[in-house]
């Protein structure tokens, strides 16, 4: 952890003067290096606490996908995530200016308060529906549907370095170098969460092949997976929806 944090603030450091650098002046370079530092900084905050990873991971283990399924849900989170953030930092700036600072961040709070009540809700929409369809397989129309509800669940919370860069580059008449430093974040945090819900996808088989070599009681451990899931998504839920009461 403390490695991770050190890494988090040597790449803040990088974003910032990356961002000082075109405050300056623009220039194919400066362009470049922002956008290059942006990426790496998506695929290294995305790794810390939150931005959905263990929503991923438990919807994936919840139901069997193919992994084309984990490109579009960490698509979805990423654009989400960066978008909420890009409304929120313009409507600040243009409309929104005697906003005081702290009430912009007990707005991240909000959002997460909101965030963990959709995880729940959307949890529980799994176990009921789980439970009322015991023996029917989701056909494409719903696994389409459960997809775009924890996409949305777990996105909906802005991404506080997307909104420190608008803010930043709005102020100083950059809005489009911030733009892309945006893109260049949530391209990163793709990435991420494609790969966590490939991984997720794979142990989901790796697991039901092996129960199944062991004792030919494939349905059953997938079922145990499933609930488990189901019950790891609520709990997410709970805990975002209940973190800024504590």
């Amino acid at each position: 952890m403390g490695f991770f944090m050190d890494l988090l603030r040597y790449m803040d450091s990088l974003l910032n003067g990356a961002i000082r650098g075109l405050m300056e002046g623009y220039s194919v370079t400066a362009l470049s290096l922002l956008f290059a530092v942006s990426f790496a900084y998506g695929i290294v905050h995305s790794i810390g606490p939150g931005h959905g990873k263990a929503l991923v991971v438990s919807f994936f283990l919840k139901e069997d996908h193919p992994w084309r399924k984990s490109i579009f849900l960490a698509a979805l989170i990423s654009l989400i995530h960066t978008g909420t953030a890009l409304i929120l930092a313009y409507l600040f700036h243009f409309v929104l200016t005697s906003v005081r600072g702290m009430f912009k961040i007990q707005l991240q709070g909000y959002f997460m308060v909101v965030s963990g009540i959709m995880v729940v809700v959307t949890g529980t929409f799994f176990l009921l529906f789980k439970m009322l369809h015991k023996h029917k397989k989701d056909d494409l129309r719903n696994s389409n549907r459960n997809v775009i509800l924890i996409g949305i669940s777990a996105g909906i919370v802005p991404c506080p370095a997307a909104l420190m860069i608008m803010m930043i580059t709005l102020s100083n008449g950059i809005a489009l170098a911030g733009l892309m430093s945006v893109v260049a974040i949530s391209l990163g945090m793709f990435v991420l969460l494609s790969v966590v819900g490939s991984v997720a996808i794979k142990s989901r088989s790796g697991m039901l092949f092996l129960s199944d070599k062991a004792s030919n009681r494939t349905e059953i451990v997938s079922t145990i997976v499933e609930y488990a899931s189901i019950v790891l998504i609520i709990s997410i839920g709970l805990v975002m929806a209940l973190k800024i009461l504590v």
